[in-house]
């Protein structure tokens, strides 16, 4: 087995400058000019142009996101609005709500197990789900009390974050970036109810904390209970929208028509296990196969969004990253450090020199194969 290179010299913390090698020395003068120049053709391309960025869901592959949020700081990218789901929604919101790439990789960092963040036991599902089911049975427990894990220690969690690095829990309208958090909003509980995509947003829902709109997108169906908000339960925006293309999209229109806006470029951070099939381990947990079959379903409607959504030459252009270069599964905190690493580093590879529109046009294809749609 090949040997995994140290990383112990990578930290978000040590930027801006991109380190020029393991020990941590960093690029300056010509050298940082030239590190500059290589993303010349994606700084042209999005110059001029309103950009928003679009994070996926991803279960516990979550700190990909930081990863590749770094090097759009490096940038100096503007960022117009993000647009998140699951746990898009989580990293998305926290930055929006003025956490620096810095605090949210100690934030990560500093987990110790799963059981900080859904309670007791949380490498045992199976268990969890047991006793969950009894005390279904024997208290009759509410909607937003079901599910193998609460949502409400991760809610807690999140509030707890933004206290230490913040100074309190803001609602969408107070937060200092344009922010978005995708759902599918259930109704409440009676059979004739409508059911359809609901996006919290600092425009449309300005009074909605920040922490409830988290919890609501990424409430996954049978892992965590729906989220209640205005008398609606709400589950995980990746049954509907796994990467929010759409959404930015038609919220681009919308304000287009109005106001004339300027071009749209989508900066779309696809956290897919694309081409991987899941592992024995994967296939014994059932969270982790939920999470996996939810985003491969997820996929085939991105690149349906794709097809949809990328006409440059009516105004609107998608940049679709990859950065996850492997799965995380729900017992594998040890993981965390590497996977920021490896987002930061396919995120720099996959924006720099001409290629950055390459994962776009292959999604492209692959929608028009499915699509039925003969290309030339």
């Amino acid at each position: 087995m090949k040997a995994q290179a140290d990383i112990s010299w990578f930290s978000l913390a040590r930027q801006p400058q991109e380190p020029l090698a393991k020990g941590g020395k960093t690029l300056v003068g010509g050298d940082l000019r030239r590190w500059r120049e290589q993303f010349r053709p994606f700084l042209n391309y999005v110059r001029r142009k309103e950009v928003v960025l679009v994070l996926s869901g991803g279960g516990m592959n979550l700190p990909c996101h930081i990863g590749a949020l770094k090097v759009f700081e490096l940038l100096g990218i503007p960022v117009d609005h993000i647009y998140g789901t699951s746990a898009g929604a989580v990293v998305g919101g926290m930055y929006a709500a003025g956490m620096s790439t810095t605090e949210l990789e100690r934030m990560v960092l500093d987990i110790q197990s799963p059981d900080e963040l859904f309670g007791f036991a949380a490498r045992y599902p199976r268990l969890r789900l047991v006793t969950n089911e009894i005390r279904r049975k024997l208290l009759r427990i509410p909607p937003e009390e079901s599910g193998i894990y609460s949502r409400t220690q991760v809610e807690q969690y999140v509030s707890g974050v933004l206290m230490k690095y913040v100074g309190r829990v803001p609602t969408l309208g107070e937060l200092g970036m344009g922010f978005s958090s995708v759902t599918l909003d259930v109704g409440t509980g009676k059979e004739d109810d409508c059911v359809s995509k609901r996006v919290f947003s600092s425009h449309s829902s300005p009074d909605v904390n920040l922490s409830d709109a988290i919890g609501a997108s990424m409430a996954i169906p049978g892992v965590f209970p729906p989220k209640r908000i205005d008398g609606r339960y709400h589950l995980d925006g990746g049954v509907v929208e796994q990467l929010a293309i759409d959404t930015a999209y038609d919220d681009w229109r919308r304000k287009r028509s109005l106001l004339r806006r300027r071009g749209l470029v989508i900066v779309a951070v696809d956290l897919a296990e694309l081409g991987r099939a899941p592992s024995r381990s994967k296939l014994s947990q059932p969270v982790d196969l939920v999470i996996y079959a939810q985003t491969f379903r997820g996929r085939t409607i991105t690149r349906h969004s794709l097809f949809r959504c990328h006409h440059p030459r009516r105004g609107c252009s998608v940049i679709l990253v990859r950065p996850s270069a492997f799965g995380i599964d729900l017992h594998e905190i040890e993981k965390i450090p590497r996977a920021i690493f490896e987002a930061y580093e396919r995120t720099i590879e996959q924006l720099s020199g001409s290629g950055f529109l390459d994962g776009t046009l292959e999604g492209l294809r692959q929608a028009k194969i499915e699509l039925g749609i003969r290309h030339p």
